[in-house]
């Protein structure tokens, strides 16, 4: 036990240690990236947990923060997001993911719409037109137990957006990797305390008319618990991640949810270091092989907030 409590602080320490490292860097990178879009979240959950997640093994649509995520799918896994963005923007995601022994599979698609652009020339009264942007992300994730309570995984994916006429497309790579101390039961088939880390967005640049853009690669690591109690059939699950993205600086996420009946979870997230968000909201209900999930971001300015539905089943 005390060989397990010092490796669990030496991991620790080691990602202290990274997300410091990234944050000391004195190069200036702001406005170096495109593709914003792939830093959004994909699923309820996860909102409603201040994004928080990149240490959780459960659940199809966790490869979006962690490739090596979908190593705790169980059988085969469907879901379904909508979100609905400030401004009229809306983003659909759909993932799948199958287990087959050691090994597991995801492939998922996401698609977001800007609509009604205004296009001026100058200043003017009304705007010339109107046009629309699009995006979309087909994502194919690769995860596999390693020993020693410990899960890897890649994802691989093609980007594409369009504005207007323009249009821009190039390939992605996520790397991650989860760790366990303890073994456990539970949320996790790895075990209830887990370490995760990885980098999301790596590719060569992307050329969007005449100039090209590097994609918004980020490095996040984080911790996460998970606490059952049979008897009053409840769980609690608490969660820490530091983001550290190429072009900015370094935030902080936490999140929490509390289980009851086995059947209604209620969340709660908070993140450090962004100008418009902070706290997020969130509530799920389970039945059977179902989940149902909602999530609620409030904005600071004017520009409006945030909502996610997601709808998860299990074969």
């Amino acid at each position: 036990m005390r060989n397990k409590v010092i490796l669990a602080a030496a991991s620790l320490f080691l990602i202290c240690t990274f997300v410091a490292t990234e944050a000391n860097s004195k190069t200036d990178k702001s406005g170096t990236s495109t593709l914003s879009f792939l830093k959004f979240g994909t699923d309820a959950r996860a909102a409603g947990m201040g994004e928080a997640f990149v240490s959780f093994s459960d659940g199809v649509t966790t490869p979006f923060w962690n490739p090596a995520s979908i190593s705790g799918t169980e059988g085969t896994q469907i879901g379904l997001t909508h979100s609905q963005w400030v401004q009229d923007i809306t983003a659909e995601h759909f993932s799948s993911a199958i287990r087959a022994g050691d090994n597991a599979f995801g492939l998922s698609v996401s698609l977001g719409k800007v609509p009604d652009i205004e296009r001026r020339e100058g200043p003017t009264t009304e705007p010339l037109a109107l046009f629309d942007a699009h995006d979309m992300v087909l994502s194919f994730s690769y995860a596999r137990h390693l020993k020693g309570r410990s899960a890897a995984g890649i994802t691989v994916k093609w980007i594409y957006e369009k504005i207007d006429v323009s249009s821009a497309s190039g390939l992605g790579f996520d790397l991650g990797g989860i760790w366990s101390p303890f073994s456990g039961s539970g949320r996790s088939v790895l075990g209830n305390l887990a370490f995760g880390a990885a980098i999301s967005n790596l590719g060569s640049k992307i050329k969007f008319e005449k100039e090209a853009y590097s994609l918004p690669t980020q490095y996040r690591a984080g911790v996460s618990y998970f606490a059952e109690r049979d008897h009053w059939q409840s769980d609690v699950t608490m969660s820490l991640d530091v983001v550290k993205p190429r072009d900015d600086d370094s935030k902080i996420h936490l999140g929490g949810e509390c289980g009851f009946h086995r059947t209604l979870k209620l969340r709660l997230g908070y993140q450090i270091g962004y100008d418009e968000k902070a706290v997020s909201f969130g509530m799920g209900v389970e039945f059977k092989n179902y989940a149902i999930n909602y999530a609620f971001v409030p904005y600071k300015s004017d520009l409006g907030d945030v909502h996610y539905v997601s709808l998860d089943v299990q074969f």
